[in-house]
C-alpha cells in the first residue's frame, strides 16, 4: 500500500519507489483490515500457529507511523494481548519487500517501546507478508542478515503466505474468508488472454458456485448475511477489474455472483419486511430514469441486486 507520504521533502526511500501500485486490491485488504479485522485472526492463526477464537477481542492500532523524513503507511496491525500481529498485503513480487517489513516492524517497534530497569525494550512485532497472486519461487520466508558494529548478527525473517495456494475447501475449512476476494486471480492470464477455452471458463465458474453454496450453507448456521454480502461485493469489484469488459466471463460470473447477493441480502430485508418496499422503490426509480448506481447508493444495496431486480421486472439493465 502506499507507503510514504511526505509533506515538506520528496523522499526517496524503498517504499516511495514501490512499482505496480494496485489501488483496486489495496482498497479491497483496507476494506477487510479497517471494516472487518476479525477475518484477519483465522489469518494469523493460520500463519503464526496460534488458536485465536473468531470472537477474540483484540485491538486494531493505527497504521500511519511518523519519522523524521516523513509517514510510514502499514497494511494492518493487530494487538491481542501483549502481542502485535503485522500483516501487509501484496501483489507483485518485490526483490525489497524484506527492507521494506524491517523499516516498517522497526517503526512499529519503536512507537510501542517502553523503559524497562533503565533500558528501553524494543519488540518487534509478529510479521507476514500475503502475496495475493501466485509467483513461482517464492521462498517461505523473507529473510535478512543483520550485523551490528559490535560483532552481533541477527537474522530477521518474515513468514510469506501464499492466497492462491489454498482451494476453496481449505479456504472455508480455516475461515480464511478474506482469500476469498482475490480468488480470481488464479484465473487472471486466462481471463485476459480472452482465451476460448471452455473448460477453464466452467471450472472458473464452478468454482464460484462452490463459494456461492458455501457462504450459503454458513449463512444458514449464522446470523452474518451482512459480513456475506459484504464478502461478495469485494469479489464482485476485483472480478470486474481483472476481467476485461466483452469478455462473457464477466457477465457470466455476474449473474452466480449477483444472484447470491441478491439471495442474501434479501433475507436480510426480509427479516425487517422491507423487501417489497425496497423492490416496489427501485422499481418506480428506474422507470424515471435513474441509474442502477444512484438506485444502490440510494437504497444502500449492491449494484448487483438492483440489476437483478430489474430483470426480473423486465427493466433495462
Amino acid at each position: 500500500m502506499d507507503k510514504h507520504n511526505n509533506s515538506s521533502t520528496e523522499n526517496t526511500g524503498l517504499a516511495e519507489t514501490r512499482e505496480g501500485f494496485d489501488t483496486v486490491f489495496d482498497d479491497v485488504f483496507r476494506t477487510i483490515a479497517q471494516k472487518m479485522p476479525f477475518l484477519l485472526i483465522p489469518l494469523i492463526n493460520e500463519v503464526f500457529g496460534t488458536a485465536y477464537a473468531e470472537n477474540q477481542k483484540f485491538l486494531q492500532l493505527r497504521n500511519e507511523h511518523y519519522e523524521k523524513f516523513g509517514k510510514i503507511v502499514t497494511d494492518s496491525i493487530i494487538q491481542i494481548g501483549r502481542h502485535l500481529y503485522h500483516i501487509e498485503c501484496q501483489s507483485k513480487k518485490d526483490g525489497d519487500m524484506v527492507l521494506r517489513m524491517i523499516e516498517y516492524d522497526f517503526a512499529i517497534a519503536i512507537e510501542h517501546s517502553a523503559m524497562d530497569n533503565g533500558i528501553i525494550e524494543i519488540d518487534f512485532p509478529e510479521s507476514c507478508v500475503l502475496y495475493i497472486r501466485n509467483h513461482r519461487g517464492m521462498p517461505d520466508h523473507h529473510a535478512a542478515r543483520i550485523r551490528f558494529a559490535d560483532g552481533q548478527t541477527v537474522t530477521y525473517k518474515v513468514p510469506v503466505i501464499m492466497a492462491q495456494d489454498y482451494t476453496v475447501d481449505s479456504i472455508f475449512e480455516k475461515r480464511l474468508l478474506a482469500l476469498l476476494p482475490y480468488r480470481i486471480l488464479r484465473y487472471e492470464h486466462f481471463l485476459k488472454s480472452n482465451s476460448k477455452n471452455s473448460k477453464k471458463l466452467e471450472r472458473m465458474l464452478d468454482d464460484y458456485r462452490m463459494i456461492c453454496g458455501k457462504l450459503q450453507q454458513m449463512q444458514e448456521h449464522e446470523d452474518a448475511s451482512g459480513l456475506y454480502v459484504d464478502i461478495i461485493g469485494m469479489i464482485n469489484k476485483l472480478a470486474d477489474y481483472v476481467i476485461p469488459d466483452g469478455n462473457p466471463a464477466k457477465e457470466r460470473l455476474g449473474e452466480i455472483m449477483g444472484g447470491q447477493i441478491l439471495k442474501l441480502r434479501s433475507e436480510e430485508l426480509i427479516e425487517e419486511g422491507d423487501l417489497k418496499r425496497a423492490m416496489k422503490t427501485a422499481s418506480n426509480m428506474r422507470k424515471r430514469g435513474a441509474s442502477l448506481e444512484e438506485i444502490a447508493e440510494i437504497l444502500e444495496l449492491p449494484p448487483e441486486t438492483i440489476r437483478s431486480w430489474a430483470k426480473e421486472a423486465g427493466l433495462p439493465v
